[in-house]
């Protein structure tokens, strides 16, 4: 009998998908193991308890203690435990009553044993493809198996104060497929043009933003509120880090996340590059390259900037390169 989550640490364990199949389908992603003893600390009672808060959201040791009624240290030491079993994780520190706490989340919707057994068939989209990392990024876009806000993209027409036109909004094409692992196919068409998006009055909901200032006048509304933003020098022609770093390639592009600033509940995530290129290569960024993006993303405002990369020497970006993070923790 394990004591504590050391020796559960050592047992191999693996990310799996639990699905729910019928009309609403849905599937949560468990860690799974043919050992019982892995998630030996899940099964005392502390340490179910303490689960079943965290399934809540995330929380911090001294208040877990309080609502279980328990020491602090038996928290402490049943954390620990949860920890080294991979069935908690860290959320980061906040200040709560003048000091510093470490906050926990569940590190998984559940957790598994798996019998040695054939197991059955199931015939339909291959759901093991869903990214980790795009589904806790786009978290707040998606609400009950459907997509909460609206992609957008630049009019194909003249417009804006650039006077462009939008010809990267295809790229919202390979962006929908890999949505389609998280939703189900959306009764009202999601897709909104800058230039409709204005007109409707419909900025304070969760948006998909592709394309950069130069197509999208959403994107350029936004553009001074982002971590990595565009420079309006020179026909938008860098991007520009926190710390002042300029990128200037237009294979170059960003992905951000912020705060909507028409609705600050509400989300604003930014796909857009230089150019056409780099456009592409945020979008390949958020969906083939998804878990190496978002990897060590916790929540909140976020940004990348993206390098897209040509390595079959065909002349067409096909791969990137993570330049720079910020945010996310």
């Amino acid at each position: 009998m394990f004591n504590n989550g050391q020796a559960a640490k050592s047992i191999v364990t693996s990310d799996k998908l639990l699905l729910s199949p019928g009309k609403s389908a849905s599937a949560k992603r468990v860690l799974s193991s043919g050992d019982p003893a892995a998630f030996f600390p899940a099964a005392t009672g502390v340490g179910a308890r303490i689960l079943g808060l965290l399934a809540k959201g995330p929380n911090y040791p001294s208040q877990i203690a309080r609502e279980l009624g328990v020491y602090h240290q038996t928290v402490y030491y049943h954390m620990r435990s949860l920890e080294a079993a991979g069935l908690v994780r860290k959320e980061g520190t906040r200040m709560v009553r003048g000091g510093v706490a470490e906050f926990y989340s569940l590190a998984s919707d559940g957790y598994a044993v798996e019998f040695a057994v054939k197991g059955e068939r199931f015939e339909g989209p291959s759901l093991s493809a869903r990214s980790k990392g795009l589904a806790r990024f786009l978290e707040d876009f998606i609400r009950g198996g459907e997509l909460d806000g609206w992609i957008v993209v630049g009019s194909p027409e003249v417009h804006g104060p650039s006077k462009t036109q939008g010809r990267d909004g295809h790229y919202a094409i390979q962006l929908g497929f890999a949505l389609g692992q998280f939703v189900k196919l959306p009764e009202r068409f999601p897709v909104k043009l800058d230039v409709d998006l204005k007109n409707e009055n419909r900025e304070k909901a969760n948006l998909l933003l592709v394309g950069g200032p130069r197509t999208n006048i959403v994107s350029s509304e936004v553009n001074q509120r982002l971590p990595v933003r565009f420079s309006e020098e020179s026909f938008w022609g860098a991007i520009i880090d926190e710390k002042g770093t300029r990128y200037l390639s237009e294979t170059q592009g960003i992905v951000a996340k912020i705060a909507n600033p028409w609705d600050e509940e509400k989300w604003c995530v930014v796909a857009a590059g230089l150019s056409g290129a780099g456009t592409k290569a945020a979008i390949m960024a958020m969906t083939n390259f998804a878990d190496r993006t978002f990897d060590g993303y916790r929540g909140g405002a976020y940004a990348a900037v993206i390098q897209g990369v040509d390595l079959d020497g065909d002349g067409k970006v096909d791969n990137v390169e993570i330049l720079h993070k910020t945010g996310g923790k």
